[in-house]
């Protein structure tokens, strides 16, 4: 009995540091069988020769998500006329050259921007294919130039919700009557929705926009929170903005005091605490100082919460906590299939 005490403590270790690290996912789903790694991805099996490290089934993962038809169709444009994604492509193959092979033929390195930025777009993906649903509707808007930045950030919002314990319920969008939230974030404790919607901040020169970024940036928060705000969807409500700031302007604390001072100054006057329940506030695209330097650290949010929102969330504070550790999970990316694996029968 002593023993099967140790091995029920050391499982229950190892679940705890499974959810510290990579949140409330399920495992990686993998086998293989002769010379092919096969990997399921909710209902959908996928397999391939080629797959030695879960980076790189995401790498092809994303390019199936999109499409070879897209894909195809996308490559060989000239630069200007490149979608994001595949400068992302094209930049981290850049990266790749640079590095060495190990003694396994693996690359192994730190990341740099281009190089995470295409594989946290992938991970996003499965982790709402393998957790939830991923619909039609958000890749169509992602292949397109004008709505892939959108997609992003409510992708990265979805998978936020998805590691903190959260199932998703799509609106109904097909409903003209009213505007509609991205999503409801269903509650797996207690099964409250909470609505939730993700506004991005578009900047010339970010993000596969066109022209150049100005010298001075402002954080021009007013009109996305206005926008969200419109949605009213009679639920608890969770607001995500993304400042999308350039590199000149990341990790600086006056942009704390510049967006205070912009929160206060635009609902001095109209009040709107009783709209929301929290508003975060993240910067959360990946970068680094050049294309062949390592990625930066990401920042914390900054978080207005409401003390008098018509409608409460239960144990708010905890559900605050949690999605707080969510977003400090994002880049938690499994390097090998088996670092999400660990036996759940204890032999006796």
């Amino acid at each position: 009995m002593k023993e099967i005490e140790n091995r029920v403590k050391q499982q229950e270790k190892k679940e705890k540091d499974f959810i510290k690290k990579y949140g409330h996912v399920r495992k990686i789903v993998h086998c293989n069988t002769d010379d092919f790694k096969c990997v399921a991805v909710g209902k959908t099996l996928l397999w391939n020769k080629e797959w030695v490290t879960f980076p790189d089934f995401l790498m092809d993962y994303l390019k199936l998500m999109l499409g070879k038809k897209w894909w195809e169709s996308n490559i060989n444009k000239p630069e200007s006329e490149q979608h994001q994604i595949i400068k992302w492509y094209k930049e981290l193959l850049d990266f790749q050259k640079k590095q060495t092979k190990n003694k396994d033929g693996i690359f192994y390195s730190r990341v740099n921007s281009s190089m995470l930025s295409y594989i946290l777009l992938a991970y996003d993906l499965y982790t709402i294919a393998h957790n939830n649903e991923l619909q039609e509707t958000i890749i169509h808007k992602l292949k397109n130039k004008q709505g892939f930045q959108g997609a992003l950030y409510e992708l990265f919002v979805t998978a936020v919700f998805i590691r903190a314990d959260f199932d998703i319920n799509y609106s109904n969008k097909k409903d003209r009557s009213k505007k509609h939230p991205e999503f409801f974030a269903e509650n797996t404790n207690n099964g409250q929705l909470i609505a939730v919607e993700a506004k991005s901040r578009h900047r010339k020169g970010l993000l596969g926009m066109q022209g150049e970024t100005p010298s001075n940036v402002k954080l021009d928060i007013t009109k996305k929170i206005n926008d969200a705000l419109k949605k009213d969807p009679k639920y608890p409500f969770i607001i995500f903005i993304d400042l999308n700031l350039p590199k000149y302007k990341k990790n600086q604390h006056k942009n704390f005091q510049q967006l205070i001072s912009e929160f206060k100054k635009s609902y001095n006057q109209e009040l709107i605490s009783e709209k929301f329940n929290f508003i975060f506030f993240t910067d959360h695209h990946p970068y680094s100082l050049n294309n062949f330097s390592y990625t930066l650290e990401f920042t914390d949010p900054i978080v207005a919460v409401s003390n008098y929102p018509s409608y409460n969330i239960v144990n708010n504070d905890l559900i605050l906590s949690k999605l707080k550790k969510s977003i400090s999970q994002f880049g938690n990316i499994p390097n090998d299939f088996s670092e999400m694996d660990f036996d759940n029968i204890i032999e006796i």
